[in-house]
């Protein structure tokens, strides 16, 4: 068979090969090309590296004109945080998504799934047909926290977009979990556990700003919600506990965090001078012995409840005195202060 006809089949067979990676839509995780992965992987722990190491030259050079014009006055501050918490240059990929649309400048919204409490949907502009999202967990004790990166195919090259940090999980929870625990807590009459949980819960709600919401994210805005009204209804604050002689005046119940434990700080203005710490002590405990009917399941599966006496109400921002008291639940503690 002449040559000349084996032409046409070999420039085919090229042209499917060479276009066999391409794809319109989104790619997930072990569906993405490898080639791909392995740039973008490259290029994370550069990332990775420079926020250990506050080098921002190294992180600036991978980031696209826009991007560098809009951190410039904002980086310093952003990288004396992620240095202060990532301390290793391990991480690994929890989800990663690699996008082709047919034209640029294109809106890209990235769904987890639909099921689960933890899914959630990560939203993003890229000027781009093709974009790239890494979603890394470092290497870290304690609290998760994850490291976005959206990168855009800029003149052929990856660029960095878009940079995201933010606290994943609080106590081994993630925001949709410390939601469900709290929902329980309320379900049991026990208003200020379910508070405290809500309240961790906000602060890792999103992990990557407003480019990520939970799926259940309507649904844990509205309990909040409803939390809070109950909250203003049944504890008003100031709340002046007139069951004891000194009338102690509670300003303010949070979570306090005991390694993985979250137990409840207690804030109040006593009229006992702090520096009487015998008197003080005697009224703090007549508040502990109290707390239990007070504030319903503040004491369960807990080992403390922690105090803090002021003789007056702390203004934003400014450094006002106190007496700390460490009360265990089930025992006779000793008492710190300040």
């Amino acid at each position: 068979m002449p040559l000349f006809r084996y032409i046409p089949v070999t420039i085919l067979v090229f042209l499917i090969v060479g276009c066999a990676r391409q794809h319109e839509g989104t790619l997930r995780n072990d569906m993405i090309d490898p080639d791909v992965k392995n740039i973008v992987t490259k290029l994370n722990a550069t990332v990775i590296d420079a926020l250990k190491n506050k080098d921002e030259k190294k992180l600036t050079s991978l980031m696209t004109e826009d991007l560098r014009a809009s951190v410039s006055e904002n980086i310093t501050p952003f990288l004396e945080q992620t240095s202060s918490i990532i301390k290793s240059k391990s991480f690994q990929a929890m989800d990663e998504y690699h996008t082709i649309k047919p034209l640029a400048d294109n809106d890209v919204t990235l769904i987890s799934g639909n099921n689960a409490d933890n899914d959630y949907i990560i939203q993003y502009h890229s000027h781009s047909k093709e974009s790239f999202v890494s979603i890394l967990v470092p290497k870290r004790d304690g609290d998760r926290y994850l490291v976005s990166t959206f990168f855009i195919k800029d003149q052929g090259e990856w660029k960095l977009n878009t940079l995201q940090f933010g606290r994943h999980t609080i106590s081994g929870f993630t925001a949709p979990e410390l939601f469900r625990i709290a929902e329980k807590e309320q379900f049991n009459g026990h208003l200020i556990p379910a508070i405290n949980r809500m309240v961790l819960s906000n602060t890792c709600m999103t992990p990557a700003e407003s480019n990520w919401q939970y799926r259940i994210a309507s649904e844990m805005d509205a309990f909040n919600q409803s939390l809070t009204e109950q909250a203003q209804n049944m504890y008003p604050i100031p709340l002046i506990i007139s069951e004891i002689e000194t009338q102690p005046e509670i300003f303010k119940i949070m979570p306090q965090r005991v390694d993985n434990e979250i137990c409840t700080m207690i804030k109040y203005r006593s009229d006992i001078n702090i520096k009487d710490t015998l008197a003080l002590a005697a009224e703090n405990k007549a508040m502990h012995d109290m707390a239990s009917g007070l504030f319903p399941g503040i004491d369960d599966d807990v080992p403390f409840i922690f105090y803090r006496a002021f003789n007056e109400i702390p203004k934003e921002d400014i450094s006002t005195p106190y007496f700390g008291f460490v009360r265990p639940v089930k025992e006779n503690f000793p008492i710190t202060g300040k």
